[in-house]
């Protein structure tokens, strides 16, 4: 596997670091990233994150509650949040995870939150508030996902511009903020009268959102998925469908295919095999879904798009700087 060389940081120019030492995060913007099948990271302090795996399933707990990333998910944990990251596979996973200078995103959050006028007068408020993100899985829907790939896919062509690198930082943090302002949106839907009320139980339903997006490749019953919502399964069923637009069968089948077509366009695996790793128990049941909504077979999806995909490798070998 080819080695990224370690890019030094510059006061002036902010440049990124490439998997620098574990002391070093939160002074400056970091992308820690490598692969392995076997390794785990207990009770590790970071800046503030986002944590994607480019193949495979890499898990992190956190907060007493337990996240496994896919290709097609990803996860955001807060600034000195603890967690343990654990990796136990048979295929090899890479990690790539983006970790931000502690006032990075908060910067981007007050720019685009004051007005003009504010901005010139106090163009650097030392007492603005550190954000506090809602630590939750996010599918490939998210517009933070495209833009942590577009920076990846710049690393693996070795375009390790300094400065291009920080506008890829600048635009995966305006999405972050962008998300996390349509929260407000989306719990404002939520059928309850006091908005104490409605925060709580968007709250609880990301935690049944994160058990969904962390069984994409195994088996949930939607009495598991409310029990660890805290709600009963009636409740979520519908909370959840008014909140995120579909019901957790049709959000959950949605983002296995979408893993499924991510795997077929980039692993060998046959599409048995990744009808099975996709969650999906039938061949023929999982054909028929994938046709209905992506218009092609499996077969013939792959054949169309693989031709112009070529799967990008850097990084160092081991996922100790993917934590």
């Amino acid at each position: 596997m080819n080695h990224l060389d370690k890019i030094q940081a510059s006061p002036a120019h902010q440049v990124p670091l490439i998997n620098p030492p574990g002391e070093t995060l939160g002074r400056a913007n970091a992308i820690l990233t490598g692969s392995g099948k076997d390794y785990f990271v207990p009770d590790f302090e970071g800046s503030l994150s986002i944590k994607t795996v480019v193949s495979g399933s890499a898990v992190w707990e956190a907060g007493g509650r337990r996240f496994q990333v896919h290709e097609n998910t990803y996860l955001i944990l807060n600034d000195r949040q603890r967690y343990t990251m654990t990796i136990d596979s048979t295929n090899k996973v890479t990690t790539f995870c983006l970790f931000f200078e502690r006032g990075f995103v908060e910067d981007v959050f007050r720019t685009m939150a004051k007005p003009a006028d504010e901005l010139l007068e106090n163009p650097r408020d030392a007492d603005f508030a550190p954000l506090d993100f809602f630590e939750k899985l996010e599918p490939q829907d998210s517009p933070v996902l495209a833009r942590v790939r577009k920076l990846r896919e710049r690393l693996s062509r070795g375009q390790r511009s300094g400065p291009a690198l920080q506008y890829d930082f600048y635009s995966v943090a305006s999405a972050m903020v962008r998300e996390h302002q349509n929260t407000a949106s989306a719990i404002s839907k939520l059928p309850a009268l006091r908005p104490s009320t409605r925060q709580e139980l968007y709250k609880r339903l990301l935690r049944g959102r994160d058990a969904l997006l962390s069984s994409l490749d195994s088996q949930v019953a939607l009495k598991d998925v409310a029990r660890a919502a805290c709600l009963s399964p009636y409740h979520f069923h519908r909370a959840f469908s008014r909140a995120f637009g579909s019901t957790p069968h049709q959000y959950l089948t949605r983002h296995r295919l979408e893993r499924a077509a991510h795997l077929l366009r980039r692993s060998d695996r046959s599409v048995t095999e990744i009808c099975f790793e996709a969650g999906f128990e039938s061949p023929g049941s999982f054909s028929t879904l994938f046709r209905r909504h992506f218009g092609l077979s499996p077969r013939d999806f792959r054949r169309r798009s693989r031709a112009v995909i070529q799967t990008p490798r850097f990084g160092r070998s081991s996922p100790e700087f993917g934590a």
